[in-house]
């Protein structure tokens, strides 16, 4: 079925985007990190750039529990039969 090919792909994409995100993730908290050097406006840019990974955090918790769900929908529906 073409649906059960869409949840497959979109079940890999969730992984793939969540990785994906975990790699900008650590360059937003590098780069936070150099932005503290940057003297008086260092601070604000550090806060602004973590406060950014806290949202991308966020996402990724979304992105995992739309993955749960189909995981979890497909271990079910195939328990099922």
């Amino acid at each position: 079925m073409e649906t059960e090919k869409e949840k497959e792909k979109l079940s890999l994409l969730l992984v793939y985007w969540i990785e994906h995100n975990k790699e900008h993730e650590k360059d937003f908290t590098r780069w936070a990190e150099k932005a503290k050097g940057f003297g008086e406006i260092g601070t604000k840019v550090y806060e602004a750039i973590m406060e950014a990974v806290e949202h991308m955090e966020e996402v990724n918790e979304c992105l995992f529990n739309a993955f749960e769900d189909i995981d979890n929908k497909d271990k079910k529906d195939k328990n099922k039969k």
